[in-house]
């Protein structure tokens, strides 16, 4: 379990913070706005409402003692104040939530230790989903890798996975088979794919291509 303080609730933050507490973290959900954290107050561990683009306010929750702190401010200035305050204040790891490309930057340079561009995020996501018949889900690691959900290929079944010398010869990694919504690590070297079943791997775009074309 992780401390979660999620700053914004907002579409994005409230969803996020409903779905962290619903995996068993314990969430703080703050803003301004008493209407938006009385719709999901019952749903996270608890709430506050303020603004919290006043450093004393923000020095009041404590933020150094949570694991993780996100800011879901949707106003850019508000966001980057925010997150300055937070490493002033000792927060351990900011994540900030970014509407563009500019404001991941200046979100970056006011020392968030990550960011997410979520409409970016999830349109490349469909971009590589729809593009390829044979990819049925994607997710981004970085700026070339990611891990993706690919039907076995015809050319690898009733073969094992030592025997095909996946990695050395394709670029990839074979990290678990999907049969329906049941997912299972491969670990043996001996394993030996079949057409029944999904695969989930990890690689570069340009790999997976060349391998499901």
């Amino acid at each position: 379990m992780n401390t979660i303080l999620v700053i914004g609730a907002g579409k994005f933050g409230s969803h996020l913070a409903v779905d962290m507490c619903d995996m068993g973290n314990e969430v703080m959900l703050v803003d301004e706005d008493e209407k938006k954290i009385d719709q999901v107050a019952n749903l996270v561990t608890t709430s506050e409402i303020g603004d919290y683009t006043v450093k004393s306010n923000l020095e009041a929750l404590g933020v150094e003692d949570y694991d993780y702190v996100f800011v879901c401010v949707g106003d850019f200035q508000d966001s980057l104040v925010i997150v300055d305050y937070l490493k002033e204040l000792g927060a351990k790891f900011v994540i900030g939530k970014a509407s563009s490309e500019i404001h991941e930057k200046f979100l970056r340079k006011n020392g968030a230790d990550r960011t997410v561009y979520p409409e970016r995020d999830v349109a490349y996501n469909l971009a590589v989903e729809y593009s390829n018949n044979n990819v049925f889900d994607y997710i981004k690691l970085d700026d070339d890798t990611g891990i993706y959900e690919i039907m076995a290929p015809d050319k690898w079944c009733g073969k094992s996975l030592a025997s095909l010398n996946v990695r050395r010869i394709h670029g990839v990694s074979v990290l678990a088979k999907k049969i329906g919504n049941s997912v299972t690590a491969i670990k043996s070297p001996d394993y030996v794919f079949n057409k029944a079943e999904h695969l989930i791997i990890m690689g570069t775009a340009d790999d997976v291509r060349k391998l499901t074309k």
